[in-house]
């Protein structure tokens, strides 16, 4: 602002509002003073816990200062005096009573204040925190100054004036009815806190002396006993029936009514009441109810929240943002008598808090994806992650083979689908050998995938083999008297359905899926070493694992299992009966050709299916991988074994380069002992 504004500024003016009165703080509908009779807050438990939970979180946190430099770097002024200064605020407490005492006036009464004492120098030497109510800002009579000075009053009738510039004020936003203060957080519960603290004195008054007589005894027939009498029957009974005397017989002299007169434990229960005062108290403050170990929070934890959620909600929603608002006037109130305050910020260091690291690990690993697929500098990353930056960190890591794409170019012919240059064009040697590393690797890992998957599919058919026995043999044995010469295909279809519905083909399917999708996601991480090669992340991100995972659930689905063994059934019990074989022996045949299913053995069943998925899985995760690092071509890599041992068209496509969706087709359309893989292409060097 230029003298010039200044002067405008001050021609126009602005009228404060005056000094508010009492009245304006009395709470509505009621004519009774809650506030006074709260007074402190400092013996209401349903405060102080909360309060005390926030106290001891602050300092797990570490107050520093930056400074932004002129190309965006951070760096980090640890010696700043005004942080010694905060640390050892007076020869008597140190920073943390001092940040302790502040976070209680803070959140009971929305303000807190630290009166500053200058040397010589003009400079703050001591720091002294002060209870807020003896601290009142003051406006001028006249209205033009918001707040011209503070009136400290510790007590004996004292009072001395401060100049605002000696006042460090933490205010809670504002209150409306004296906008010179910050309103308390927790005022719109003081009623809740009275009800609480009348709760602990009510149940401790009835503990203390049982609130009424315990015992009442009194003569028959409206009976009248000298006073003499009644005392010394009074400490008779006290004598004869208490202590270890307990529980012996009471035998009256004369017709007597004795009864017990009092509330028993259930009837001083007011757990619901001061349920809701710790929930508001905790709400209003930020922080759920169970970090602080309130019982009624405590229920949240049966209900899917853990503990360790709980905390970092209550740091995100109680203590980051109290750490702002003290940081944001420590920059007004007390670094700018530091010297020059250009470029410099206090800041909450939040890496070493317990509760946030898991948020901090989340964004270590999005930053390491990002600087990883080359879109993001290291500078930023670094930046991003409250870490030193210097210009040497403005680099982008990107793929050694990735190829520039203008923004505002569209696909050329070569990979619009469908396309006659998508189908002919072909790679360069140098291209081709390199896509070989990549297809090289592949391969090397390709014989132990398919040893896991195979030991996989082996026991799902030996599993499901041993099922279709055990559901076979009580209807065979029902069955297989019925079944008449001349009728056996009507009876045969009745027994395979059957055996099926019992089987619960369904069912067996879903875990056949499962052990698809499993391969596939297990072959999609082998593919990581691969596409480090070719110049691809080898991060795995989640959509692509997605898209992977369900590649493999739908080639399951390929293989129909109820056909199949629907086939078996009908060969099984075709071959049984002509045998002559009984229920035991046709419900083993059952087993072993459900196993075998059209494969005759189920060690050749297994070998097909893991050497086939797993050569599929790793083409899918090639493309699948590329497309998500915006490759669209691919090198087609087949017919590698020679003329008389592969297929002409497969030499012929060798060195193709297609698009993705035809990739996708290729790969789709491959038959069970085919060596097609693709590599990445980048485009000719």
């Amino acid at each position: 602002m230029n003298w010039l504004q200044r002067t405008v500024v001050k021609a126009l003016g602005m009228r404060h509002a005056a000094q508010p009165t009492g009245l304006m703080s009395r709470i509505k509908r009621t004519r009774f003073d809650y506030r006074k009779e709260v007074g402190d807050m400092i013996d209401a438990s349903v405060v102080t816990a909360p309060v005390q939970w926030v106290q001891r979180s602050l300092p797990e946190a570490r107050l520093t200062v930056r400074l932004t430099k002129r190309d965006g770097s951070l760096d980090e002024r640890a010696d700043h005096p005004m942080l010694a200064l905060i640390q050892r605020p007076n020869p008597h407490y140190g920073d943390l009573a001092l940040w302790a005492a502040t976070v209680f006036s803070y959140l009971t009464d929305g303000n807190a204040y630290w009166i500053k004492l200058r040397n010589l120098g003009n400079r703050p030497a001591e720091l002294w925190y002060v209870p807020h109510w003896t601290m009142e800002p003051k406006g001028s009579i006249d209205g033009e100054t918001f707040i011209s000075h503070y009136e400290y009053r510790p007590g004996s009738g004292q009072m001395v004036r401060y100049a605002p510039q000696d006042i460090v004020h933490f205010r809670h936003g504002m209150d409306p009815r004296n906008l010179r203060k910050g309103l308390s957080p927790i005022e719109g519960a003081l009623r809740e806190i009275f009800m609480d603290l009348e709760s602990s004195n009510f149940v401790a008054s009835l503990l203390k002396n049982m609130g009424v007589p315990g015992m009442v005894i009194s003569p028959k027939s409206g009976g009248t006993v000298d006073p003499d009498d009644v005392q010394a029957a009074k400490s008779w009974f006290k004598q004869a029936f208490s202590g270890d005397r307990r529980g012996e017989p009471l035998v009256m002299g004369a017709p007597t009514d004795v009864y017990a007169y009092g509330f028993n434990p259930q009837q001083m229960n007011m757990s619901e009441a001061r349920d809701v005062a710790e929930e508001r108290i905790c709400a209003l403050i930020g922080i759920p109810a169970a970090v602080v170990g309130f019982g009624a929070g405590l229920q949240s934890t049966k209900v899917g929240a853990t503990m360790e959620e709980l905390r970092k909600l209550a740091w995100q929603n109680g203590v980051l943002p109290l750490q702002r608002v003290l940081a944001d006037e420590l920059d007004r109130s007390l670094l700018p008598d530091f010297g020059n305050t250009a470029g410099l910020r206090t800041w909450w260091d939040v890496s070493e808090v317990q509760a946030l690291q898991d948020d901090l690990a989340k964004l270590f690993e999005r930053m390491n994806a990002a600087v990883g697929t080359g879109w993001v500098q290291v500078h930023e990353a670094r930046t991003t992650a409250g870490l030193e930056a210097t210009d040497a960190d403005r680099i982008y890591l990107r793929p050694a083979m990735a190829i520039e794409v203008p923004a505002t170019s569209s696909k050329s012919d070569a990979t619009r689908p469908g396309s006659k240059s998508e189908t002919k064009a072909a790679a360069s040697r140098a291209a081709r050998l390199k896509g070989l590393v990549y297809v090289d690797t592949l391969e090397r890992q390709q014989t132990g995938l398919e040893k896991a998957m195979d030991q996989r599919v082996k026991k799902f058919f030996a599993a499901f083999g041993k099922d279709a026995k055990a559901k076979a043999r009580p209807i065979l044995e029902r069955e297989l008297p019925k079944m008449a010469k001349g009728a056996e295909q009507k009876s045969d279809d009745l027994v395979v359905d059957a055996i099926l519905e019992a089987l619960g083909i369904d069912a067996h399917r879903a875990t056949f899926a499962g052990i698809f999708e499993g391969h596939f996601l297990d072959v999609a991480k082998a593919v990581s070493d691969a596409a480090n090669l070719a110049g691809i992340s080898g991060s795995l991100p989640d959509p692509v694992a997605r898209a992977i995972t369900a590649a493999g659930g739908r080639r399951a689905g390929l293989i129909d299992l109820a056909g199949q063994s629907r086939t078996s059934l009908f060969d099984a019990l075709a071959i049984g009966r002509s045998e002559g074989e009984g229920a035991e022996a046709l419900a083993s045949r059952i087993a072993g050709m459900i196993e075998a299913g059209p494969w005759g053995s189920v060690e050749t069943r297994a070998r097909t299916i893991a050497r086939t998925e797993t050569k599929y899985a790793q083409n899918i995760s090639t493309i699948e991988r590329a497309k998500a690092a915006n490759v669209t071509q691919f090198i087609v890599h087949d017919g590698r074994l020679g003329p008389g041992r592969s297929l002409p068209d497969h030499i012929a496509r060798d060195g193709n380069i297609v698009s993705a969706a035809q990739a996708d087709q290729m790969a789709a359309d491959e038959h069970p002992n085919g060596t097609l893989s693709f590599s990445p292409y980048f485009g000719e060097d």
